[in-house]
């Protein structure tokens, strides 16, 4: 094995490591970097021609857009109901529903959030609902890691199922997928089987929270445990609800209908004082708090201030409406599936390589339904027009770093997946991956999540985990001669455990509560979990597809 050659394959995905945590560098300006180092090494090791270059890179934008666009649309209509109040209203509503800390944990910091993440995703769940918990009187710190918690297992489907159909788009013409397997057909055996790999462990995820809860504000887990059946009962309805949705609909709605049908039946319980607790459990009183539970931005006092009087029903309307759609463009009983996926835009031979993309404009979710109804929600709520505005230009703010990271991000992958193609040698990723697969061997199903937790670290972005480390993943897999599906659904579940400590999440939420210079406190308190999160996920998956089998 060529080690030195091995390294230096890897050095593009290092350097973007390296200059994001240890120089905080944002993926804004660190995947440039490493899109430049992929180009000069792919030149000048791998002979790579300046048309395959370029073609690379224009295949990386195209994706990119197709990606964009969803992103665009679901932010779109986060911001304007911001705007509206209807964030707030929700919250509020939710956390009526039980005065204990712990049970308004696991309905906003656990239910909300998951529904946040199948809604927009991005790095935005965490950052909206922690502000949320901290003006119902949770300490900062203690909202920030429930929240970072919390947004991990429904990351891996993200805004309509974005991490995993654009994370792994790259590799729709990768040689080394298994032969006579439709490519759509491989990502719908890849989301459920990373639903199903989340069973094992995300049915813990709301216990471990609220016991690292009770463990930071009074020493103990033991008020956590406690809850322990409303706690498990809460990861159970919910990764049992995602798991349906995505064998059974599509790997597109996990999180977001998930989210739903699981409050739903959590909601049903807990009010016939089936799951409640026999003794409300509160914080501290506040001038008991230690100096590091708050920062610039004080806790309220147990409510949220509405600026403006919505309904519940008029408050989740806008979703409503983009659950339906969805519903209803993604089901082949339908029969609109066909019909929107017909209207497409592809560059076909890009420059003559072989190389095609292309995107389908009416089956983007960003087109439809996302910005038909971000459009329609200051009709809904009342808003003015400078505030919607507002909200668009702050929507364009939010993207355009999202945009610049995600376009050299793929534009490096592509570079380092047909690095060989002109010179007809193994390109980068596979020279990688005979070195990753020389070390690990069948080991690799516990290394594979590991993989995604690192990726989700060091980009701050499932998707962008995939996209760097898909084809990778595929080509140690060909290489230790494992199946495909399985070892990208652990990728796809790494990545969202590490979620939960990745910098720029973490940066984020404790920007947004005035806690800005406690990542490392943060990060320290996360990483077990996520570890864990990761190889008992990699373990069931490992026992799943010896128990089972599976062919590719």
């Amino acid at each position: 094995m060529d080690w030195p050659l091995a390294a230096l394959a890897a050095l593009p995905i290092a350097i973007v490591g390296l200059l994001m945590v240890f120089r905080s560098w944002p993926a804004k300006w660190a995947m440039p970097v490493g899109w430049t180092a992929s180009v000069l090494i792919a030149s000048f090791w791998w002979k790579m021609p300046v048309r395959w270059v370029a073609a690379s890179t224009i295949a990386g934008v195209i994706n990119t857009l197709d990606i964009l666009l969803i992103i665009l649309g679901a932010l779109m209509i986060l911001q304007m109901l911001k705007k509206s109040g209807a964030l707030e209203a929700i919250s509020a509503s939710i956390a009526s529903i039980s005065e204990d800390r712990r049970m308004q944990a696991i309905m906003i910091a656990w239910f909300m959030v998951s529904f946040m993440e199948g809604a927009a995703g991005f790095g935005t769940p965490a950052a909206v609902a922690a502000p949320l918990l901290v003006g119902l009187g949770f300490p900062p710190l203690v909202a920030v890691i429930c929240t970072l918690i919390g947004d991990s297992t429904a990351v891996t489907f993200g805004a309509v199922g974005v991490p995993i159909w654009g994370g792994f788009e790259p590799l729709r013409n990768m040689a080394g997928l298994p032969p006579g397997i439709n490519f759509a057909e491989l990502l719908g055996t890849v989301g459920s089987l990373a639903a199903i790999y989340h069973l094992a462990a995300g049915i813990f995820i709301p216990l471990i929270m609220v016991s690292v809860m009770t463990r930071i504000t009074s020493g103990s887990f033991r008020e956590g445990l406690k809850i322990f059946p409303a706690a498990l009962f809460a990861g159970f309805v919910y990764t049992v609800s995602q798991a349906l949705i995505a064998v059974f609909v599509s790997y597109e709605l996990p999180s977001l209908l998930g989210s739903l049908v699981a409050f739903g039946i959590f909601l049903f319980t807990l009010r016939r004082g089936f799951l409640a607790p026999k003794r409300t459990w509160d914080f501290p009183a506040h001038d008991k708090w230690p100096a590091e539970w708050e920062g610039e931005v004080e806790a309220g006092h147990g409510a949220i201030v509405e600026r403006r009087q919505l309904s519940r029903s008029r408050a989740w309307l806008p979703y409503a409406i983009v659950g339906i759609i969805l519903i209803f463009t993604r089901l082949p009983f339908f029969g609109l599936t066909s019909l929107l996926q017909s209207v497409s835009f592809t560059w076909h031979n890009i420059l003559g390589t072989g190389m095609s993309e292309g995107i389908q404009p009416l089956y983007n979710p960003g087109i439809l339904p996302f910005l038909p109804v971000a459009l329609l929600v200051p009709l809904m709520h009342g808003i003015g027009r400078r505030e919607a505005i507002e909200a668009v230009r702050e929507t364009v703010q939010m993207v355009a770093p999202a945009a610049i990271a995600l376009f050299f991000a793929l534009g490096m992958v592509y570079v380092m997946m047909n690095s060989g193609h002109a010179s007809a040698q193994d390109s980068m990723l596979l020279v990688m991956a005979q070195a990753a697969a020389g070390a690990a061997g069948r080991v690799w199903y516990l290394v594979a999540p590991l993989v995604g937790v690192l990726g989700s670290f060091i980009s701050g972005s499932n998707t962008v985990s995939n996209i760097m480390f898909g084809a990778f993943q595929v080509s140690t897999a060909g290489q230790v001669g494992l199946p495909v599906a399985p070892i990208l659904a652990l990728q796809a579940v790494g990545g969202g455990a590490g979620n939960m400590i990745c910098i720029h999440n973490v940066v984020a939420v404790l920007t947004t509560v005035g806690l800005l210079g406690k990542e490392g406190l943060v990060i320290r308190i996360n990483l077990p979990i996520s570890l864990f999160y990761a190889l008992i996920s990699g373990t069931a998956g490992w026992i799943a597809t010896a128990a089972f089998g599976l062919s590719f």
